[in-house]
């Protein structure tokens, strides 16, 4: 039974088992596309980027970055245009782009395969000798990077997805895993997705050694799954058909005709196109919007709450939805024409006399480095003129996090304190559930 090496591209498609079977069994080439492209062409760029300044012992060299974007697509240039100003390498501690990795069933370094199953001999940037065995798991490291006395090191991806996404993904489990087994000498990793459509817009996870018995585990069960799809074909016992992001690289998704998917009918991926399903949202906006605006004029009129009940007793209820905002001055007045800063003192004396609680959990900040001022006000009082210094010193410092709260209270139960429970109407239609 040959079950190639597991690698990210794989584990992405392992989603929906049919699926996998058609591209890495059944050997269904799925076409090139645009996104795929434009990922392999920016890989490319970033790539050469890093070993040029690494080279030229250099942080950046923008004539050189646009050098490497003339013969690129509009939208290649164009992501690497918007933020190519923050693209600096870190070229003391470079130590390769591209790198190929490979780990046999042991997890010992090893050979590894290309994207076109090509053998690729271990690279002599890691310094070792391989196993020489047939490589279960493998994949390419955008850029790696070694610090000063050879303990900790970090792994870069570069993303050009257009929503950030965390890090700790099964990706950055697997590379930090290879990373540590090729570099025994190395405690810790940093494995950080870079998204490059926009400044500055990092996300980080850090794995040290003692990690290492875990995220063994983690990827064993990965490929033991893995295995399972093709002992499942081989013994011609049926797969699971699952919908999902999969279904964007599937070839059923492209040629329905010639590739049947199971859930075919019901898949919301094959059944509409996405103009189709944009269509859909723009009118379903709409919708919202003409029901929100008449629910909010009918309890400003009336003064009372809608609800509405399912037949299994939970009730829905719109209506006013206060949140309390707590301000925390950070200046107060002393009485004697000053200031003081009493919760800023209070914490800097908490951190001078209980150290201990300033002990990081394994990978995160100190609990006092989470603390923040809302910007929000404290804007509207920095951005004049006279302020502009301050404000463009406190700008480095900022984090921007959204969030956003729905105008729906759902409860179990609802009890208006008499002795008879109130009934609200639940009919309607079912597409206004939510």
């Amino acid at each position: 039974m040959n079950v190639p090496a597991l690698r990210q591209s794989i584990y992405e498609s392992m989603g929906c088992e049919s699926g996998y079977r058609l591209v890495h069994i059944d050997g269904v080439r799925f076409p090139d596309t645009e996104p795929g492209d434009r990922g392999t062409d920016v890989h490319a760029i970033r790539a050469a980027y890093a070993e040029h300044c690494s080279k030229k012992r250099i942080p950046a060299d923008f004539t050189f970055l646009e050098s490497l974007t003339s013969s690129a697509t509009d939208e290649v240039a164009a992501i690497i245009e918007n933020n190519g100003q923050s693209w600096t390498i870190d070229w003391q501690n470079f130590a390769g782009a591209e790198v190929h990795w490979g780990l046999d069933r042991n997890f010992r370094p090893t050979w590894s395969y290309d994207h076109d199953g090509k053998r690729v001999e271990i690279n002599p940037i890691w310094g070792i000798e391989g196993s020489g065995e047939d490589p279960e798991h493998c994949g390419i490291i955008d850029e790696i990077y070694l610090f000063p006395g050879g303990m900790s090191g970090a792994i870069k991806d570069s993303k050009t997805h257009p929503r950030p996404f965390p890090a700790d993904t099964f990706q950055g489990k697997d590379y930090s895993l290879a990373f540590l087994m090729h570099l025994p000498e190395v405690n810790e990793v940093e494995f950080s997705l870079n998204f490059l459509r926009y400044q500055n817009c990092t996300k980080t996870q850090k794995y040290f050694r003692t990690d290492v018995p875990a995220l063994m585990d983690e990827v064993r069960r990965v490929r033991a799954r893995q295995v399972a799809i093709h002992e499942k074909v081989a013994n011609q016992e049926p797969l699971r058909t699952h919908g999902g992001k999969q279904c964007t690289y599937c070839p059923c998704m492209l040629d329905p005709l010639t590739y049947k998917c199971p859930t075919m009918p019901l898949n919301p991926y094959l059944n509409r196109k996405p103009e189709e399903w944009l269509s859909v949202k723009l009118a379903a906006q709409q919708t919202i919007a003409s029901a929100d605006r008449i629910l909010k004029e009918m309890v400003d009129a009336t003064g009372e709450d809608i609800y509405s009940q399912d037949a299994n007793g939970k009730v829905y209820k719109y209506g006013a939805k206060p949140s309390t905002e707590t301000i925390a001055p950070l200046f107060v007045k002393n009485g004697q024409g000053g200031f003081t800063m009493p919760i800023l003192d209070a914490l800097l004396n908490w951190a001078n006399t209980n150290p201990k609680d300033l002990v990081p959990a394994r990978g995160r900040e100190p609990w006092v480095c989470n603390l923040r001022i809302g910007w929000s006000q404290l804007k509207g009082y920095l951005k004049t003129d006279k302020r502009e210094i301050v404000h463009n010193a406190i700008k480095p410092l900022l984090k921007v996090k959204t969030t956003v709260e729905y105008g729906i209270t759902r409860e179990a139960d609802v009890d208006d304190g008499s002795d008879d429970k109130k009934q609200w109407d639940a009919s309607g239609p079912d597409e206004l559930e939510f």
